[in-house]
Order: C-alpha cells, then sequence, then structure tokens
C-alpha cells in the first residue's frame, strides 16, 4: 500500500499524462455559445470546462448587440480586449469609453458592465482566473443586474486617460500601446540546443527577435494587474515564421492570419478565430503565417506565471530560445 510519498514521487507522470491528454486548440465554429445573466451571448475558448488543462485560468468571446449592455456584476481580476465595436464600460462607478483594439483591466472585486454605443456588433475576449481563485477560496461572483437593451446611458464621470482614481490603469488604446519591431539584422539568428541561453538573457533576446513585431498592452504601462496579463500582440510579416523558444503557460487567440504553430511537435492549424494553448512549463514552440497579410496573435499569460513561478522557477524551467524569425523556406 502506497503512502503520501508515494503519490508525490508520480505526481509528475500523472501531470504530464494529463496535459497530453488535454485539448490543445478550438476553432471559432467550435465555440458553444450561450445566453447567460452577464451576457446575450458567450462561448468558453481554452478553459477546464471545454477539455484544456490550464494554470487556473479561462478565457471566453461575447458579444454585445447594438443599443445593448451587458449585465453589471463583480468578481476576481479579469482582462479584456475589444475586437469588435465600440462603446464604453463602467468600472467601479467610472467610465471607459472603448473602440476595437482597446485593452481593458478590471481590480479583484471591481464592479463592472459594458455599453455597446456602435451600430454593429461589439465583440470582447476575455481571460479570468475563477478556477485559481476557487481552489484557493477567493472566488466570489455576484449577478447585480441582468443584461439586456440599454434604456438609458449611465450617468458616470469619464476617465480621460484611462486612469482610475488610485492611479492605476485599466484602459489602454491601440495607438497608445508600445511597438517593437525587429531589425533585419536579427532575421535567422539561431542558438546551439546543446548551450542554450536561460532566464533574463533568454527572455531580453526572445522580446527582440521573437517575431517581426510585438504590441505591448498589460506587461506595464501603468497596469497592475497580478493573476493574468493579455500580454499584446505577436505579429509576423506574410510568409515568415516567428522564433523557436519554451517557456510557461501561454494562450493565443488569432485576430488576423491564417498558418501553423509547431507546438511540442504537434502541428496546430490557426486562422482567424482560433485559440490554442501553449501549456508549459517548457513547451517548445514556433508559429508559421503562411497568409499574404501579417498574423496578429493576442498572447495572454497567467500572471502567476510572470509574476511569481518564472521567477522562482527559472534555473529548474528556465526560459529557452533557440531561432529567431525568419522568411518561411
Amino acid at each position: 500500500m502506497g503512502n503520501f510519498y508515494d503519490d508525490l514521487l508520480g505526481a509528475w507522470d500523472k501531470t504530464v499524462a494529463a496535459k497530453e491528454n488535454a485539448r490543445k486548440y478550438i476553432h471559432e465554429e467550435e465555440i458553444e455559445w450561450v445566453t447567460t445573466p452577464q451576457d446575450e451571448k458567450i462561448g468558453l475558448l481554452v478553459a477546464p470546462e471545454n477539455g484544456f488543462q490550464t494554470w487556473g485560468t479561462e478565457s471566453a468571446v461575447a458579444e454585445i448587440s447594438p443599443g445593448w449592455n451587458t449585465g453589471k456584476h463583480a468578481h476576481g481580476e479579469e482582462g479584456l480586449y475589444i475586437t469588435e465595436g465600440e462603446g464604453f464600460s463602467v468600472i467601479s462607478g467610472k467610465r471607459y469609453d472603448w473602440a476595437k483594439g482597446t485593452t481593458l483591466w478590471i481590480p479583484f472585486g471591481a464592479e463592472h458592465q459594458h455599453f455597446n454605443t456602435g451600430s454593429e456588433p461589439a465583440r470582447y475576449y476575455s481571460v479570468t482566473c475563477s478556477h485559481l481563485e476557487q481552489f484557493l477560496g477567493i472566488f466570489k461572483l455576484e449577478q447585480l443586474e441582468t443584461c439586456g437593451p440599454t434604456d438609458n446611458i449611465v450617468d458616470a464621470p469619464i476617465s480621460s486617460d484611462g486612469f482610475d482614481d488610485k492611479g492605476r490603469r485599466l484602459r489602454l488604446w491601440w495607438d497608445e500601446a508600445p511597438q517593437v519591431r525587429a531589425s533585419e539584422d536579427d532575421k535567422g539568428r539561431k542558438q546551439d540546443p546543446e548551450s542554450p541561453l536561460q532566464a533574463d538573457e533568454a527572455f531580453e533576446t526572445t522580446i527582440n527577435t521573437h517575431h517581426s513585431l510585438m504590441i505591448h498592452f498589460m506587461r506595464g504601462n501603468g497596469f497592475q494587474n497580478k493573476e493574468l496579463e493579455i500580454s499584446g500582440i505577436l505579429s509576423d510579416d506574410p510568409h515568415t515564421h516567428g522564433g523557436r523558444h519554451a517557456h510557461m503557460e501561454a494562450i493565443l487567440y488569432i485576430l488576423q492570419g491564417e498558418g501553423y504553430s509547431i507546438v511540442d511537435d504537434e502541428k496546430i492549424p490557426w486562422r482567424k478565430g482560433t485559440c490554442f494553448h501553449v501549456q508549459g512549463p517548457q513547451t517548445m514552440h514556433q508559429h508559421f503565417n503562411e497568409s499574404d497579410v501579417a498574423s496578429h496573435m493576442l498572447r495572454t499569460a497567467p500572471g502567476i506565471r510572470m509574476n511569481f513561478f518564472q521567477k522562482i522557477a527559472e534555473e529548474r524551467f528556465p526560459y529557452l530560445w533557440f531561432e529567431a524569425h525568419d522568411h518561411i523556406h
């Protein structure tokens, strides 16, 4: 008969098996749309309920009809990215206008509600950490109002700069986001897999050479997120590939382009609306853009990776980089 230590010795093998059997990607046409008190139309992307093995996060995409608003509720931390439409959100009693390409951060426990003021459906990508919070015993969801047609515009003071009264950024416009384009000199750079760069050195190299263009959202810029991070846009020029590397968990949602990724030797096809999971802690992967337009991948990482585990586990699970972006051959 085994004991608790025997279980611990076998825990890693169980983890590896669970990840191998988990779902790896979902396409737009596979989304199961539902109606909730909060959203008229919402569907899960990468989430445990969908068969994915995440670090306690779940991502979803939701739509708000013209002239409608979502419900009003409060829960843990949330990151939002507006993929279509225009409108505003009221967060903790303050109004934040938004349009396509806007990033929003909902602080832990903040009451919030979203309004579509445009003539077309508004769509947003959402990431939360309810499973992690449930495990920790701190998850509490309160539904204060239900979704429906907007009878009157909420009278709330407008944030002109995207910051709240505590000095935290809650909104970032697309044109406010820093952009980093790799130089032509970086193309095709490779590294000896037998002696890879590690930790901070590899991370800095990857930031500078990983993709044709990187647009940074919630990594800095005044945000104070802790549990999760909508890092930004990873973009590769037409018919190029990104760098081959490995790191801890990430979720990629395709906004533009078509191609495939190699994730631990598995080929994952993607196109606009696809969402796929890089499980970690050290999952080798590389992205290939086969289309005639630049690819736009919206990248999400759990904040416990960026703010905690990546820093303390870098010797056992180092951030690795092997190859820079280049043309598809």
